[in-house]
């Protein structure tokens, strides 16, 4: 039999399928998420251009987040953790920003996660991540939290399984 390049790559493509397919049947959010803008509510804040999210699955118990924001002036956002369903604070990479931001998860049930984020070592936004029964919507519940105890900006965010 000759392995040729394309056979070659059909195959790491069934492979990964495989891996990812499997990898998911343990956790709904593993995957990449797009914002339905439509069906999100930002509140106060402009409506991003594009907004998509990535879960992996680290292994033993561990996960890893990547958010891309594209806003309408064609400006860059995003951040990155890796995390536990422990509620323990774990460190967010956040473009553009310095300082100390951490976030922490607890498993409410198999489809609901709650999260809290910490600025500087205060509670700067709490919220809910939960997937749809038919595992192809995730919205995301935001409470964020003013520093001043001024008016906080909620927002409902709800993003499509990319398939």
């Amino acid at each position: 039999m000759i392995n040729t390049p394309k056979k070659l790559f059909l195959t790491a493509c069934v492979c990964m399928l495989s891996f990812a397919a499997s990898a998911q049947s343990g956790n709904p959010f593993i995957g990449t998420w797009d914002l339905n803008p439509a069906d999100s509510n930002f509140g106060s804040t402009e409506v991003p251009s594009s907004m998509i999210r990535t879960y992996q699955d680290q292994g033993d118990g561990g996960f890893m987040y990547l958010l891309v924001t594209i806003n309408n002036d064609g400006s860059i956002g995003g951040s990155s953790a890796s995390y536990k369903y422990d509620g323990r604070d774990n460190p967010i990479a956040i473009l553009g920003v310095g300082g100390q931001t951490t976030i922490s998860y607890r498993q409410v049930n198999e489809k609901t996660v709650e999260y809290t984020v910490r600025a500087g070592g205060l509670t700067s936004q709490i919220g809910a991540k939960s997937i749809s029964n038919d595992g192809r919507v995730l919205t995301i519940v935001i409470q964020n939290i003013s520093a001043t105890g001024g008016p906080s900006n909620n927002q409902v965010l709800r993003f499509d399984r990319r398939r």
